[in-house]
């Protein structure tokens, strides 16, 4: 799937993900939680094609996500312990190294998921991020695999241990009118959503 139709499709699982959490647990009462739950939504739903310098995040970290992190990780070398700031933007920009990985191949697998969680678990702990962001975070990880899934290449789910591509039974081209109207179609379903909340 393209960017955006990724990003459609994280937007409408994070809108999942709020149901239940206001069925089961109790959404932060601070403002802006979820502005920045469907930020972190909206970022995982990219991450995955960070394996290639042609994707939204992959290009502008190819250009100069390296140097920063180089000059993150000097200060962090010379100045041991200098800021936990700078600690954090290391671990945050950490997934980002993935960007010459190939295409659909480790990023797109269960082990990739893994990965991002104990990731999240990282920042949860070391950081004190409150987890319902990080949640929304690994809901737009998985919304990407799922979105993938339904394409005609498919994804290497069980990478790198088998790395066979599987897909859905029914699937569409990547960038064809079938994407196009699965993606206006779910944009015309979260307004419908958000207008009956807000009118409710």
């Amino acid at each position: 799937m393209l960017a955006t139709s990724h990003q459609v499709m994280g937007f409408t699982w994070g809108m999942g993900t709020i149901a239940l959490y206001n069925h089961y647990a109790s959404v932060p009462e601070d403002f802006f939680a979820p502005v920045l739950f469907f930020g972190a939504v909206l970022f995982g739903a990219l991450i995955p094609d960070i394996d290639t310098p042609k994707s939204k995040l992959g290009g502008p970290f190819a250009k100069w996500g390296f140097t920063l992190v180089l000059v993150l990780l000097g200060m962090e070398l010379v100045t041991p312990g200098i800021s936990q700031s700078i600690q954090f933007l290391l671990l945050i920009l950490s997934p980002l190294l993935f960007v010459y990985t190939g295409h659909r191949k480790f990023t797109h697998s269960i082990s990739f998921l893994a990965l991002m969680g104990a990731y999240s678990v990282l920042i949860h702990t070391y950081f004190s991020i409150p987890s319902f962001y990080l949640i929304g975070f690994m809901v737009g990880v998985v919304s990407h695999l799922f979105g993938d899934f339904l394409t005609k290449r498919g994804i290497p789910i069980f990478y790198p241990f088998h790395r066979r591509y599987v897909k859905f039974l029914f699937t569409f081209r990547t960038g064809s009118a079938i994407e196009t109207g699965i993606t206006v179609g779910l944009i015309l379903f979260n307004v419908i959503l958000i207008t009956t909340t807000v009118m409710g």
